[in-house]
């Protein structure tokens, strides 16, 4: 009868460790994508209405410009028109302010829109992950606490003597 020795039963219960720990940091890395997508969503929302009030503060700028320089425009000394040179230039840099503010309005509703479809990518190839550090990780640890649990069991009936048999 042929008798089967047991001496590395301190690494199965070592490696069943290092399996929980990897759940539990994988588990743990999950939970912060997902706050993290969360806030992010948020972010956008909040920058959105920043941008939008932004666009407002500077159209007001824009139409100033214009009344400015109409003003300015409408005046005369004698038969000769007065100079709008920095009026048209306060003008076409709050035209091109807004023109930027729009842009980043733009592109915050561009990603707004785009967020979902790739919250939706991410989410489909992190779901058998996550199924797996759920049900199958689960599942791998609780049959090695049973083999080390049937292997501690195997040791002392058939404890090993100094010579390696028993």
């Amino acid at each position: 009868m042929s008798t089967a020795q047991v001496h590395a039963l301190q690494r199965l219960a070592e490696f069943k460790v290092a399996v929980q720990l990897f759940a539990d940091r994988a588990k743990d890395a999950m939970s912060s994508n997902a706050m993290e997508i969360r806030r992010s969503s948020d972010w956008l929302e909040v920058l959105l209405l920043t941008w939008k009030a932004e666009m407002r503060k500077t159209e007001d700028e824009v139409f100033q410009a214009k009344q400015q320089l109409s003003f300015r425009r409408m005046m005369r000394v004698g038969d000769r028109q007065v100079d709008t040179t920095e009026q048209e230039k306060v003008l076409r840099r709050a035209q091109a302010k807004l023109a930027w503010t729009e842009e980043k309005r733009d592109h915050t509703k561009a990603w707004i829109r785009k967020l979902p479809d790739a919250v939706e990518e991410y989410a489909g190839q992190a779901r058998p992950f996550q199924d797996m550090l759920e049900h199958d990780l689960a599942k791998m640890i609780a049959f090695l606490e049973h083999k080390i649990a049937a292997l501690e069991s195997y040791q002392n009936v058939n404890p090993i003597s100094p010579g390696g048999l028993s």
